[in-house]
Parts: C-alpha cells; sequence; structure tokens
C-alpha cells in the first residue's frame, strides 16, 4: 500500500485558506471536509500546516501593533469630539481604555502606591513638630 499523499498535495492554497476562514468562522471539521470533500484527517492535517504557516507576534510585539492601531483610530475621532459630537467622545472614551489596558493600567488611579513604614514615620514627624510649634505658641497659664 502507497504511502498517502501529503495533506497540501490535495490542498492548493486557496483551498486551505478557505478552510481556515471556515474554521475560524466555526464550522467544524466535519462540516468543513464535507464541503471539500475530503476525509476529516485530511482536513485535519491541512489545518495543522495552515496554522502553522502563521506567524504569531509575541505578546510585547502584539500589544505594540495593537497601540499603533488604537492611536491611528483616535485621531479621527478626536476631532469629532472636540467638536462635541457625543457618539464621538463615547468611541474616544473607549479607544483610551483600551489603550491604558495594552499599557498595563488595569485600574482606574494606577498612580495610587502602598503606605509604607517610611510614610507613616514621615507623617508621625510632621504632626510631631506640628504639636511642638503649637505647644511654643500657647501661653503660659
Amino acid at each position: 500500500m502507497d504511502a498517502p499523499p501529503p495533506a497540501s498535495a490535495e490542498a492548493t492554497p486557496d483551498c486551505a485558506q478557505r478552510m481556515f476562514e471556515a474554521l475560524i468562522a466555526g464550522v467544524g471539521l466535519e462540516a468543513i471536509s464535507l464541503l471539500e470533500d475530503l476525509p476529516a484527517a485530511r482536513v485535519e492535517a491541512i489545518l495543522r500546516e495552515e496554522i502553522a504557516r502563521r506567524w504569531v507576534a509575541p505578546v510585547a510585539d502584539f500589544a505594540k501593533i495593537q497601540i499603533a492601531r488604537l492611536e491611528s483610530l483616535a485621531l479621527p475621532v478626536l476631532d469629532r469630539a472636540q467638536a462635541g459630537n457625543l457618539q464621538a467622545i463615547d468611541r474616544a472614551l473607549k479607544i483610551f481604555d483600551r489603550l491604558d489596558r495594552y499599557h498595563g493600567f488595569k485600574s482606574a488611579n494606577p498612580a495610587v502606591r502602598r503606605y509604607t513604614e517610611a510614610d507613616r514615620r514621615k507623617l508621625l514627624d510632621k504632626l510631631n513638630a506640628m504639636a511642638a510649634r503649637l505647644s511654643a505658641d500657647k501661653p503660659e497659664e
């Protein structure tokens, strides 16, 4: 018995692309095999090859790409928002929210920092200095 031909032997780039798009659209493997008139195992092999050929950006690179895309979308929206268009203002806020997430801001106020022992000591020193000044200014009875 001959070895089965490689998956790509029965699938043109257009066919592989079409199968990949169907998979992304939610079509199941069995349905794709019926549409393409290929065995399910062959469709799976073709899809695995198609997925392997695709480049996936590392997380940091992907975030930079998304930030650039969002910034380019924000520019025309800002012009309309500054002119008072309420829908554009809403859209701009959504874009800024998304930009904040890609920049790593997860809470509403990322500038808040923890209150440390050094902060406590500094506050107590200030309070003690104020109390000393008040007692020095107080007339003796």
